[in-house]
């Protein structure tokens, strides 16, 4: 028989080894050695993987209609040709985000904050920055001008 104070420490040096083995793993992943390990002589080779096709099926049914008894009538296409038209060259705009109007009080020149291609340019009306004229502005939204074609950019919140 083994006395309190013997139980007392068994339990003792069993809940030590097992905290023991506990810090022992902490201590080691965190001082582990991250060196890569090379591999003196690999012989590598590289074989494709086969594709394999997909067998491909369609069913054909003819059902019948339960209500009239008769087979269903297949839906006709028609084989019309529909005209596509031919667009003209279409401008691209660059990237145009409207920051903001920067106003004097008492004057009616504003400056417009306007970000293009993610660089922030200072606007009056009239001015021309990168092929893009300033047409006219308000707090809202400009209208500016790019290769001939217009277009109306509101304020970006």
């Amino acid at each position: 028989m083994i006395t309190k104070k013997g139980k007392t420490y068994m339990l003792l040096v069993v809940v030590l080894g097992i905290w023991g083995v506990i810090g022992y793993q902490i201590f080691s992943k965190m001082n582990a050695d991250e060196s890569p390990v090379i591999a003196a002589n690999s012989n590598v080779t590289f074989s494709p993987k086969q594709t394999i096709e997909k067998d491909t099926f369609r069913i054909h049914t003819k059902h019948r209609d339960p209500f009239l008894g008769k087979p269903y009538r297949e839906k006709q296409t028609s084989n019309t040709t529909r005209k596509v038209s031919i667009k003209k060259d279409s401008v691209v705009f660059p990237p145009i985000v409207y920051k903001g109007v920067i106003s004097k009080p008492k004057s009616a020149q504003n400056i417009y904050i306007v970000s293009i291609q993610g660089t922030q340019q200072l606007f009056k009306t009239g001015k021309t920055i990168q092929d893009i004229e300033l047409l006219t502005g308000t707090k809202k939204s400009i209208t500016i001008r790019y290769k001939g074609k217009r277009k109306t950019i509101a304020v970006s919140k």
